[in-house]
C-alpha cells in the first residue's frame, strides 16, 4: 500500500487543489468574457476625446504628486556598525545608505535596523547601540551630520509613478485606435491577452503571487494581503483568461453573419442579439476547447506550491521529506491526477452529448 498511497493528508491537499482549479476555472472564463466583450467594442464620436481627458488627468496628478514638498533627511554618525533607520524613511533613502550610493560612501553593504522614532535613534547612537541613523533633517545633530537629502516620501513617489505610467499607456492606446480606427480598449485588451499567452504559467503565478501582491499589502498600509491560495487562484485565473478568451472568440466568430443580420433587423439591440442569437451557438462550439481547459488548470494546481500552498503537491514534498520514501508520493499524486482529469473528461463529454442531442 505504501508504494501507492501515502498519507491521508492527500485528501485534504486534494480538496485544495480541487476548489483551487474550480474557482480559477470559473474567475477565468468571467475574465475572458470581458475580454472578448472589449475587443468587440468599437469607437464613437467621444471615445477619443475622453481618453484624451484621462490621459490628461494622469499627467497633471503625476505632475502634482512631483511637485510635492520634499522630505528632508538626514544621515549622521557613520556606517561602521549597525545604522538605524527611522520608521518613515523612503526606499530610496534606505537603500542608498544599505549600498553605500550615497557621496563619500564606504564599499560593502550596510547593516540595518529599523527604530520608530528620531529620538530613540539619536539616543541610540549617543548610547553606542547604533554606528549611524537616518532622521529627519530637523533633528538631526549638525555636528553629527555626514549626508542629508530631500526626496519625495514614498506613497506620493508611487502615486506619481503610477498616474506617469497610466498616462503614457493611455495615450498610447489612444494614439493606435486612433490610427487603426479601434476601441483603445479593443487594443488594450488584445494586446493584454497576447502577452499573457506568451507568459510562462510559473512566471505569472510568481510574479502576481509574490512581488505584485508585496507591492499592493504595502501601497495600502497593509489593509489588501490576500493569502497565497487566492494570489495563485487569482494568477491562474489571469493566465487561462486569455486562452479562453480566444475560444470564446473563435466560437462567436463562429456563428453565421447572416444570423446576426436576421436578429438585428427584427429590431433586436446588440445585448439582446448576443443573449439569444450569438451566445447560445457559440457555447455548443466552445464546449470541447473549454472542457481541455478545465482539465488543464486542474493539472496545473500542482503549480501552486512554489507559493507553499498545501495543495497535492506540497503535501507529497512534505510527506517525502518526512519518510525518505522515493516513489510512494509520486505515485500517490500521479494515480490521483489521473482520475481527476478522467472524472473531468467524463463530465465535460456528457456535457457536450447532452447539448449536442439538444442541438438536433
Amino acid at each position: 500500500g505504501l508504494f501507492l498511497f501515502a498519507h491521508l493528508g492527500f485528501a485534504t491537499g486534494l480538496s485544495v487543489a480541487i476548489r483551487a482549479g474550480i474557482t480559477a476555472y470559473v474567475l477565468a472564463a468571467i475574465l475572458a468574457l470581458v475580454w472578448v466583450g472589449l475587443m468587440q467594442l468599437k469607437p464613437g464620436p467621444r471615445t477619443f476625446p475622453i481618453f484624451l481627458l484621462l490621459t490628461l488627468a494622469a499627467l497633471c496628478l503625476a505632475g502634482w504628486q512631483l511637485l510635492q514638498p520634499r522630505l528632508a533627511v538626514s544621515f549622521i554618525g557613520d556606517a561602521s556598525g549597525t545604522v538605524g533607520i527611522t520608521a518613515g524613511t523612503p526606499g530610496q533613502v534606505v537603500d542608498a545608505i544599505r549600498y553605500g550610493t550615497y557621496p563619500d560612501a564606504a564599499e560593502g553593504e550596510v547593516k540595518l535596523r529599523t527604530v520608530v522614532t528620531a529620538e530613540e535613534a539619536i539616543a541610540q547612537l549617543h548610547a553606542g547601540k547604533l554606528s549611524g541613523a537616518v532622521v529627519p533633517t530637523d533633528l538631526a545633530p549638525p555636528a553629527l551630520i555626514r549626508w542629508q537629502t530631500a526626496v519625495l516620501p514614498d506613497a506620493k513617489a508611487n502615486l506619481a509613478t503610477t498616474a506617469l505610467v497610466l498616462g503614457i499607456a493611455l495615450a498610447l492606446l489612444a494614439a493606435c485606435g486612433f490610427l487603426y480606427r479601434r476601441h483603445p480598449l479593443s487594443i488594450a485588451a488584445e494586446f493584454l491577452i497576447d502577452t499573457l499567452r506568451g507568459i510562462p504559467m510559473l512566471v505569472i503565478i510568481l510574479y502576481i503571487g509574490l512581488p505584485l501582491a508585496g507591492v499592493l499589502k504595502s501601497s495600502t498600509g497593509g489593509f489588501l494581503d490576500p493569502p497565497n491560495l487566492l494570489r495563485g487562484i487569482v494568477a491562474m485565473a489571469i493566465a487561462y483568461s486569455a486562452y479562453m478568451a480566444e475560444i470564446f472568440r473563435a466560437g462567436i466568430q463562429a456563428v453565421p453573419p447572416g444570423q446576426v443580420e436576421a436578429a438585428r433587423s427584427l429590431g433586436l439591440s446588440r445585448w439582446q442579439t448576443a443573449r439569444h442569437v450569438i451566445l447560445p451557438q457559440a457555447f455548443r462550439i466552445v464546449i470541447p476547447p473549454m472542457g481541455n481547459e478545465f482539465i488543464a488548470i486542474l493539472k496545473d494546481t500542482s503549480l501552486l506550491s512554489i507559493l507553499s500552498i498545501r495543495d497535492l503537491t506540497q503535501r507529497m514534498r512534505e510527506f517525502q521529506s518526512a519518510t525518505f520514501l522515493t516513489f510512494a508520493p509520486y505515485n500517490t499524486v500521479a494515480i490521483v491526477y489521473v482520475f481527476l482529469t478522467l472524472i473531468a473528461a467524463s463530465l465535460v463529454a456528457r456535457v457536450e452529448n447532452r447539448f449536442r442531442t439538444h442541438r438536433h
